[in-house]
């Protein structure tokens, strides 16, 4: 608890960051090509290599949909860096498909960050790993706030994209209190029925059956990193806005 409340403190000095300030400025970025696919000779085919202290993390883009492989190497301390190439060193840490797949997003003190190759219910799925290949979190944002870095770990803020296990314009009431109970959010359930409204319009043929959709939820969250454990609660508790889910 000691931990978690240091990092807390740590966030609340922090300030809100564009995008391209969110992350660790990495030491070395190598990009290399990689012979192009006669099939698809317009895909971009490269390597990037992001070198950090202590370790490199390397993304293969063959031009489609989500890096072809995402991986880790380990640096030795004073060691020598290691080269930028297709093929895997023998101690590197492939991410696994079933642990991840997307692309390389950034890296803070010793939580790597991976984003996820395609677009979920309005927001975009992230996931941390350790240095050593472990994910430690995983979760989906719709607009990233600050990540901060803490002796003991890291601070996430940003708005959460949260999938109900019910519809709130089918049992506002019910499906409110599922929610509040999963998410700590208070107060008030969100309006719905405009946004229910316009998918129904769009979509008349199934206009019942949207009723029944469940929900999804935006809300700001802070969440901490610390010691392999993850704590998420909402910052305002108040939901910034409701649909139904794609």
């Amino acid at each position: 608890m000691r931990a978690f409340g240091a990092l807390a403190a740590a966030w609340l000095c922090a300030m809100p960051a564009s995008a391209e300030a969110l992350f660790d400025r990495a030491a070395k970025v190598v990009r290399q090509p990689l012979p192009k696919d006669p099939l698809n000779p317009q895909a971009r085919t490269r390597v990037s290599c992001h070198y950090y202290p202590g370790f490199m993390v390397k993304e293969v883009d063959l031009g489609e949909k989500g890096a072809e492989q995402l991986s880790i190497l380990p640096i030795a301390a004073g060691g020598k860096r290691p080269g930028c190439t297709r093929d895997n060193a023998p101690d590197e840490r492939v991410i696994g498909g079933n642990d991840w797949t997307g692309y390389f997003r950034g890296v803070k003190g010793r939580h790597l960050f991976f984003d996820a190759d395609d677009g979920w219910n309005g927001g975009i799925g992230f996931a941390v790993f350790a240095p050593d290949g472990r994910k430690l979190f995983e979760d989906a944002a719709k607009i990233w706030k600050s990540v901060a870095a803490a002796p003991a770990g890291v601070v996430l803020r940003y708005t959460r994209v949260y999938l109900a296990k019910c519809s709130l314009r089918a049992d506002p009431a019910g499906c409110w209190q599922q929610v509040s109970r999963a998410t700590g959010l208070s107060g008030a359930a969100p309006d719905c029925k405009a946004a229910y409204e316009r998918e129904r319009k769009r979509t008349p043929q199934f206009a019942e059956q949207i009723l029944e959709v469940p929900s999804v939820i935006d809300y700001e969250v802070e969440t901490v990193l610390a010691a392999d454990a993850a704590k998420t609660r909402p910052v305002t508790g108040k939901a910034l806005g409701c649909r139904p889910s794609d």
